[in-house]
């Protein structure tokens, strides 16, 4: 480490950092350096730390950038400037801000084009791999701090990477705007794009967006990972193209998403992650919650993992099969922080621009892995959307979930929705709303708070969650939720089942019910079976399994866009493992003979999300209609009713009454006249109708009005 550290950190402006036990940290005078040329520094203020002293100089305020320059002290040492937080400045982004559409590699038949955004680099060289040679070419540098290079001839399927110089040092870098990459990611990969239209897009049927969605949570490994699959291959993208297969006479697979009637499959993350070889995937698992590359795929999934094509071809593949089952496809997306900031592509490039610094220099961590991602800062904002367009114009997806999305800004989550919706009218957007303390102003963070000034932008919605299930973290597993048993939630409840969107005496918390995600359950902490295995730990399985169904009728009725992960319709386990991001496939993966054994809960799914897309009721658009039509109270004992008054010609009633019962005792009413039960505990209808009805213990029982 060396004793000396210099900074440009502003227009003018040099800090200088000394370690004492190198002649006491003392400096008698500061000169930059550049080539042969050197100007002698004003120190205009000292400070004496415990074992440093920091200077803070001034210099000329018109500094070329690209050129070497380097801090000499009075002693002989001499360092480079680095700089740093010169880049967050609006002047610097005045200066440098690129507005084309042409970064990346740019391919023709007859030769290349390489621009890479790299306003602080000394020197860029880039290195092509063709053929088993490897070729470099120094780039030259253009307006905006955008370096260039045309290569002639057909490199479509040419390897590279770049070489660049910054900050005293070179370092090897991908590229941030690569569509593809090889095995692991050691090289960026030049794509012709006509070659993946052999894999054609089959669009879906109509629009399906906002409440009428119905999400699905899966992974593409853990889906057909298990040998029990009958899948040809497993873990694949592949793997879950293919249909017909099935364990024990039962759906797998594909076959058994496509059986579910739901309307999204929401894939956890398939961009280029670090922590899987992905030559070798079967030595470990990860969720992918630690991003290499925010805009190549992970090859893990992918047959020829060595092959940049082919997981493309493969994912593009893997969307339109899903398109023709009639189901559409979001992709969850971890773009708040990298795995590594030393070795990702954007600090190699870019030191300093594309994630946050607290005032001392240090990564700001609301991500709690490291670092954040500055989506704030012009460029890095123009990456994204770059990212979202090309991810949606290259396999076709319908939307995308947003992992720790209040990491990021509202002006960037505004922009990919306007941009998204451009494409498909349809298109959805939404994410994990968590106030996280990353060094952003809380007016300007992506967080629930914050919902008002992002209509059209959902939020998973822990409320709905703790209010239904009960909290989810470890030291509060053994507290209860309403439909779990602790009937005084009830009043809550009431805010929970009509999306938060009501106001006194309910809690309001959007302004549309379209910006609710209601969920019970995802791929983080315990699943809602596991959580009862500590809430509801004096009852029997039979008492938890209605439980269990209830939960899953409360997401499907409810006012907001219901949420399903993988395997809670099976009563899925993680053998109590809340954080299995890591664990081995037998915990993660879809355990299709437990499905068999509660193939009945799965059945009552199916019926649960089919009454949700028969009757409008359940999805209302706009607050407007929910204030309208829906009444809720508590009855005694803490039962719910929940009412919908609206009169539905096609089904010939004028309202809807559910009735919440999480209570060991059965409840007997009596209504006004023309009631009769259309979904009972076994997703059942029943054509009598009169005045008495029964709702038994551990059940929601819904009623219509004949009209």
């Amino acid at each position: 480490m060396p004793a000396m550290h210099a900074y440009l950190d502003d227009f003018g402006k040099i800090t200088i950092w000394m370690n004492k036990n190198f002649y006491g940290g003392r400096s008698d005078y500061f000169s930059l350096v550049e080539g042969s040329s050197s100007q002698d520094l004003v120190v205009v203020n000292a400070e004496e730390h415990d074992t440093k002293m920091k200077y803070v100089l001034t210099c000329p305020a018109d500094g070329t950038f690209g050129k070497d320059y380097k801090i000499r002290e009075s002693h002989g040492l001499m360092v480079p400037l680095q700089i740093r937080n010169i880049v967050s400045t609006d002047e610097f982004n005045r200066m440098f801000y690129y507005g084309g559409d042409d970064l990346g590699s740019i391919y023709h038949p007859t030769h290349t084009d390489f621009a890479l955004w790299a306003p602080t680099a000394v020197s860029v060289t880039l290195h092509i791999h063709r053929n088993k040679k490897v070729d470099s070419y120094p780039m030259k540098r253009s307006d905006h701090g955008v370096w260039r290079m045309r290569v002639e001839g057909d490199l479509s399927h040419a390897l590279y990477c770049y070489f660049v110089e910054r900050n005293g040092c070179v370092v090897r870098s991908l590229d941030p705007y690569a569509l593809s990459s090889n095995g692991n990611g050691q090289y960026s990969a030049v794509i012709n794009e006509e070659l993946l239209k052999k894999v054609p897009f089959v669009k879906p049927e109509g629009k399906v967006c906002g409440t009428d969605a119905i999400l699905y949570e899966a992974n593409v490994r853990d889906m057909t990972s298990s040998c029990l699959t009958g899948t040809k291959t497993n873990g694949k993208y592949v793997s879950l193209c293919e249909d017909h297969t099935q364990y024990d006479c039962f759906p797998t697979g594909l076959n058994y998403l496509s059986g579910l009637g739901v309307t999204h499959i929401q894939l956890m993350p398939v961009h280029d992650y670090c922590t899987v070889d992905e030559f070798h995937p079967e030595k470990n698992y990860n969720w992918g919650y630690d991003p290499m590359q925010y805009l190549s795929l992970e090859g893990s999934y992918s047959l020829n993992p060595d092959d940049p094509y082919s997981r493309m071809k493969e994912m593009r593949e893997l969307v339109s099969t899903f398109h023709k089952k009639g189901m559409r496809v979001n992709l969850d997306v971890v773009f708040n922080h990298t795995y590594d900031v030393d070795s990702c592509c954007f600090n190699c490039v870019m030191p300093y621009y594309y994630y946050r610094y607290n005032e001392g220099g240090f990564l700001s961590n609301g991500s709690f892995c490291g670092n954040d991602f500055a989506s704030d800062k012009p460029m890095a904002r123009k990456y994204l959307l770059y990212v979202i367009s090309k991810m949606m114009d290259l396999y076709d997806v319908d939307g995308f979930r947003f992992d720790l999305m209040g990491i990021l800004d509202v002006e960037t989550m505004n922009a990919i929705k306007e941009k998204g919706k451009k494409k498909k009218a349809d298109f959805m957007v939404y994410g994990e709303g968590w106030d996280l303390p990353t060094m952003l102003d809380y007016k300007k963070k992506a967080s629930i708070m914050n919902q008002n000034v992002m209509p059209e932008i959902a939020h998973f919605n822990d409320y709905f969650r703790d209010v239904v299930k009960g909290k989810t973290s470890d030291d509060q597993k053994y507290s209860k939720g309403y439909i779990t048993g602790d009937t005084e939630h009830a009043f809550s409840f009431l805010s929970a089942i009509t999306g938060n969107v009501m106001g006194d005496p309910l809690f309001k918390r959007f302004e549309q019910p379209d910006q609710t995600i209601n969920n019970i359950e995802t791929h983080d902490n315990s699943t809602s079976w596991d959580k009862m295995h500590a809430c509801c730990n004096n009852e029997d399985r039979q008492t938890r399994k209605e439980r269990q169904k209830m939960m899953i009728l409360t997401t499907l009725i409810s006012q907001g866009i219901p949420f399903l992960h993988a395997g809670c319709e099976f009563c899925g386990t993680k053998n109590d493992d809340s954080n299995s991001y890591n664990a081995p496939d037998k915990i993660n993966q879809m355990d299709w003979e437990r499905a068999v054994f509660y193939s009945d809960i799965i059945e009552y799914t199916k019926k649960c999300i089919a009454l949700r897309k028969e009757y409008k009721q359940f999805r209302l658009h706009t607050t407007e209609e929910i204030m309208e039509h829906v009444k809720v109270n508590v009855s005694k004992g803490g039962i719910v009713f929940y009412d919908i008054f609206m009169k539905d010609e096609e089904h010939h009633i004028d309202a809807i009454r559910c009735i919440f019962n999480p209570s060991y005792n059965g409840r007997e009413y009596d209504f006004e006249p023309d009631w009769k039960c259309i979904f009972d505990e076994y997703g059942q209808a029943h054509e009598e109708h009169g005045t008495h009805v029964e709702v038994p213990a551990l059940s929601i029982r819904i009623f219509a009005r004949i009209a």
